[in-house]
């Protein structure tokens, strides 16, 4: 018999025999109580966000639980700020409706993988070479004008105005000023 051939019978058990069944209902009536606990929140302002529970429902996830640290991943930074807004009405929740999971914190995190991480990086690198293409652009262009470089980036004191603006402002406040006596 061929060695790379393995009977269906033995492939099943060596595929479930690390799996507890035990773990695998934990998880699920964490994920469910998740769920549940979000359900009951209820928006602010109901008028604007009638269904906030359910909207952090399909937007985050329960991810993981480790030395009592719920892990839960959301879409967006904007559901993270929502859920981060709830936290204590959620931990009461989870520690209520699953008080042997041992849950004492809950963090949050953006759901992403590492490819979308290093295709920002690459994203960060082609804008950071158009802008130094702009300024050696630019500095060709004052170059060719005659016009030191010195010159173009004239250097005020922080609480020092341009004179042109400080020339705006004084004409603004004497117009304001005019007017207030009439």
């Amino acid at each position: 018999m061929n060695e790379d051939i393995v009977n269906i019978n033995e492939l099943i058990h060596r595929t479930f025999e690390n799996i507890s069944v035990e773990g695998s209902r934990s998880a699920n009536k964490i994920v469910e109580s998740w769920r549940n606990v979000l359900s009951r929140i209820k928006s602010v302002n109901p008028e604007m966000n009638p269904n906030e529970g359910q909207n952090l429902i399909d937007h985050s996830r329960v991810v993981d639980l480790k030395n009592g640290m719920l892990l839960v991943e959301a879409d967006h930074p904007g559901w993270i700020s929502l859920l981060q807004f709830h936290k204590k009405f959620i931990l009461k929740g989870m520690q209520m409706s699953v008080p042997d999971a041992n849950i004492n914190s809950i963090a949050f995190k953006l759901r992403g993988n590492r490819e979308e991480s290093s295709g920002s990086g690459e994203r960060e690198k082609i804008v950071r070479a158009n802008i130094e293409k702009r300024i050696e652009t630019e500095e060709k262009n004052l170059s060719r004008a005659n016009i030191p470089l010195q010159n173009a980036q004239k250097s005020y004191k922080t609480d020092e105005l341009p004179p042109e603006l400080a020339e705006i402002f004084a004409d603004l406040k004497n117009s304001m000023l005019t007017k207030s006596k009439e």
